[in-house]
């Protein structure tokens, strides 16, 4: 795996680690979470899609414990979407 190359590296490795486990177990523990507007009407955008892979590209090329949280919270993001629209 790779390891933090310093302490701020790692103070925010796990500040974002921390918050997408808040994010997925809140995602979770409810199936139809109600998101903002704006992230409703972006789902129809093909950018926005290409750009919530980016930002699991992204996370996962930093950290792979951020690619995985992040990858799980684009999926329950995915699986809202799919049952709201």
């Amino acid at each position: 795996m790779d390891e933090p190359s310093g302490v701020v590296d790692g103070v925010l490795r796990m500040i974002v680690i921390l918050g997408l486990l808040g994010w997925n177990a809140f995602e979770a523990l409810s199936l139809r979470t109600p998101y903002p507007s704006s992230m409703v009407a972006l789902w129809e955008s093909p950018i926005w899609r290409l750009t919530l892979l980016f930002i699991v590209w992204v996370g996962a090329e930093w950290c792979p414990r951020v690619g995985l949280l992040t990858g799980m919270a684009v999926l329950m993001y995915i699986v809202n979407m799919i049952q709201v629209v």
